[in-house]
C-alpha cells in the first residue's frame, strides 16, 4: 500500500534528488502507544486508567487508514496531502471514523478519541475562512461535546469511586502529549533540544544526540531505554498529476528508528 499521511520532506544531497518519507498516522499512532507503553518513573506518574488509555493512544488515528491506503493528491502542488493539508470536511470524516471505533471499544475510549478531535477542530476553526467549512467544523464540534458528556456520564457509573472527572480530564492530557510526542519524531529530524511538558509530571527535555539517538531527561521509561520506530515508504519528490499516478510511483519500504536514552547512559551503546 501507498501511505501519505505524514509527509517528511528529505532535501536533495549531492547526486541524490529530493524525496519525500510517507509516514502513515497509524503507525505514528503505534509509536506513540510504544512510549506509552513504558511511561511511569520516578515523578513522572503511571498512566490510569491504563488498558482504556493505551487503547486510545495506540487507534486514536484508525480511521485514517483508508486514507493512508490511497491518499490524495492536491492538484495545485502536485503532492500528497499532509494531515496538516487536509480539506476540513475530509479531516472531519476521518475523525468521525475515528470515534465511532473508539466507541465500539468503550465510553472512555470514546470520550478521549471524541476529545482529542474536538481539541484539534477547535484549534483548526478560527483558520478556516469558507463559511460552509466552518459550519461543518461547529456542528462536529456540537455533536461530539455532547456525546462526550453522555460517553463520560457512563464510564462514571461504571465505578463512581474511582472514575471521576478529573481521572478522564488527565487521560485526555495524556493522550494529546503522547500524540505530539510521536509527530516530533515523526515529522522532521531534530537537531536542538527541546522542552516539552508533560501532564502532571515535570518538563520533559529531549536532546537528540545525531539523527537515530535522543535523550530523555529526566529518564521518564520503567525501562532501561527504548527501540522506537516507524515503518514508512520513501519515493522521489515531484509533482504527480493524480492519486493513481502517484500510487502508481516507484517506492521502497523504510524502517525510520531511533534509540531513546536516559543521560546517564553511554553514547556508544549499541543501539
Amino acid at each position: 500500500h501507498r501511505t501519505a499521511m505524514i509527509r517528511r520532506e528529505v532535501p536533495a544531497t549531492g547526486a541524490a534528488p529530493p524525496q519525500w518519507i510517507l509516514i502513515p498516522q497509524i503507525e505514528h499512532a503505534r509509536a506513540a502507544a510504544a512510549l506509552a507503553e513504558h511511561w511511569g518513573r520516578g515523578d513522572f506518574g503511571p498512566l490510569l486508567p491504563r488498558s482504556e488509555l493505551l487503547w486510545a493512544i495506540a487507534h486514536h488515528d484508525d480511521g485514517w487508514r483508508a486514507w493512508d491506503e490511497a491518499p490524495q493528491v492536491d492538484p495545485v502542488r502536485g503532492q500528497p496531502r499532509s494531515f496538516t493539508e487536509m480539506d476540513p470536511v475530509d479531516s472531519l470524516a476521518i475523525w468521525s471514523a475515528s470515534i465511532e471505533m473508539a466507541r465500539r471499544a468503550g465510553p472512555l475510549e470514546a470520550y478521549l478519541v471524541a476529545g482529542h478531535f474536538c481539541a484539534l477542530a477547535r484549534r483548526v476553526s478560527p483558520w478556516i475562512n469558507d463559511p460552509l467549512g466552518k459550519q461543518h467544523v461547529q456542528q462536529f464540534l456540537a455533536e461530539h461535546e455532547t456525546r462526550m458528556a453522555s460517553w463520560l456520564a457512563d464510564w462514571k457509573a461504571q465505578n463512581p469511586d474511582d472514575n471521576s472527572s478529573q481521572r478522564a480530564a488527565l487521560a485526555l492530557g495524556y493522550l494529546q502529549f503522547f500524540d505530539a510526542l510521536s509527530l516530533w519524531f515523526c515529522c522532521a529530524p531534530a537537531s536542538e533540544p527541546e522542552q516539552v511538558e508533560t501532564p502532571g509530571g515535570p518538563v520533559l527535555t529531549l536532546d537528540p544526540l545525531g539523527r537515530e539517538r535522543v535523550v530523555l531527561r529526566p529518564w521518564p521509561l520503567g525501562v532501561a531505554s527504548l527501540n522506537l520506530e516507524v515503518q514508512c515508504r520513501v519515493l522521489a519528490a515531484g509533482q504527480y498529476a493524480t492519486a493513481g499516478e502517484l500510487a502508481a510511483a516507484p517506492s521502497q519500504p523504510l524502517r525510520l528508528h531511533w534509540h531513546l536514552q536516559g543521560p546517564g547512559e553511554k553514547v556508544d551503546a549499541k543501539v
